[in-house]
């Protein structure tokens, strides 16, 4: 059984799903907690948007004040034009715990691992998960840094936070379930003109997909297009021109970038993937955040979730190390529901927009 001083938890990724459940483990007493991080500095995450519920979820955490400090943009809400031309609404004016936000993501990334450090969590930076093998008390795991060097090393539970990839659940034999994947396509703009843009985020449907458009620190505007593998192969949407061809003929989106300039030398792709683990929870190992299940983005739930399975996991591990009961088993069941729900919103939301019934990308899409 896991106890909280001699047991070591290996994290197998450094991005808000591992992060939070480290340093909810370390809020619980658990005293060797280890993170494997294979990001790379410099690189460019793609922005997100976190509801106002998250002020809430980081309190609970303890990082709030640190968090509040470091330079996010506020976001007051949505508007979006989706099911007709008429701009809807969707405000936190009256919401209990405050506005949302739109990250620096590199930056916010960032932020969760020296929050990490600063409670005493061994973060192996530039270090990859290779492989495990089982052992008789958990696993013995490899890793490699970018120097090729291997370190091997104990763990009594392991704990997938790798995101998309899940590798450590699928080398266990989990499977996807998959459901309907995006592919993003996007490019920052930069407002060198001052102008004043909106602190809410922009949605905005057409035939071939749907854009996305927000404020990210640094007086840039991202802008996104998120539409299927087939679209973009049919419309060649990968080349530039193509892209800004489709974004000048948005009724509302191409305003945003009124007398700003592209910042990047070329578009930014992102897979956004809709799936959830057979098997999230396996012997001495479980399943987090995009690991054991991926949302589609018009959802807006990815980096709240990862946060809640972060955790709940540390809770579980908590109370079966206080010897209140293994209730790790009760995981599956709450992530594959939470999943449930989550295919109900997202077919609600692609329902709304019937404007365009004869289009590839919502054929698919009213499909789900």
């Amino acid at each position: 059984m896991i106890n909280k001083t001699n047991s070591k938890i290996v994290i197998i990724g450094a991005g808000p799903a591992g992060c939070s459940c480290a340093i909810a483990l370390r809020n619980a007493g658990f005293e060797n907690v280890l993170v494997v991080d294979s990001s790379k500095t410099g690189k460019f995450h793609i922005g997100e948007s976190i509801p106002p519920e998250m002020n809430q979820v980081m309190r609970q955490l303890g990082i709030y004040e640190a968090f509040y400090t470091s330079g996010h943009e506020p976001c007051f809400g949505s508007c979006s034009y989706w099911g007709n031309d008429k701009r809807g609404y969707n405000d936190s004016i009256l919401s209990p715990f405050g506005h949302g936000w739109h990250l620096d993501r590199q930056a916010f990334n960032q932020f969760l691992i020296d929050e990490c450090k600063i409670r005493e969590v061994k973060v192996l930076s530039g270090s990859i998960y290779q492989h495990s093998q089982k052992t008789e008390v958990g696993y013995l795991l490899s890793v490699r840094d970018y120097g090729n060097n291997v370190e091997k090393m104990n763990a009594d539970f392991v704990i997938d936070a790798s995101g998309t990839r899940s590798l450590f659940a699928t080398e266990q034999g989990s499977q996807k379930i998959i459901g309907t994947p995006l592919v993003c396509l996007g490019m920052r703009f930069k407002n060198k003109a001052q102008r004043e843009v909106s602190k809410l985020t922009h949605l905005e449907s057409t035939e071939q997909g749907w854009w996305y458009a927000a404020r990210v620190p640094g007086e840039f505007i991202l802008v996104t297009l998120y539409t299927t593998a087939e679209v973009i192969n049919r419309l060649s949407l990968n080349l530039y021109e193509n892209w800004m061809g489709m974004l000048k003929t948005t009724a509302n989106t191409h305003d945003w970038i009124a007398q700003m300039e592209p910042y990047d030398n070329g578009l930014l792709g992102f897979g956004a993937p809709s799936y959830c683990l057979d098997q999230p929870v396996g012997d001495g190992w479980v399943a987090i955040g995009d690991a054991a299940t991926a949302y589609d983005p018009i959802t807006a739930q990815g980096i709240i979730k990862s946060f809640h399975h972060g955790m709940r996991v540390a809770e579980l591990l908590s109370e079966s190390a206080e010897g209140r009961g293994n209730n790790l088993p009760d995981f599956e069941g709450e992530v594959k529901a939470q999943y449930r729900q989550y295919q109900e919103a997202r077919n609600h939301f692609y329902q709304l927009e019937q404007r365009w019934v004869n289009s590839s990308f919502w054929q698919t899409m009213h499909c789900l």
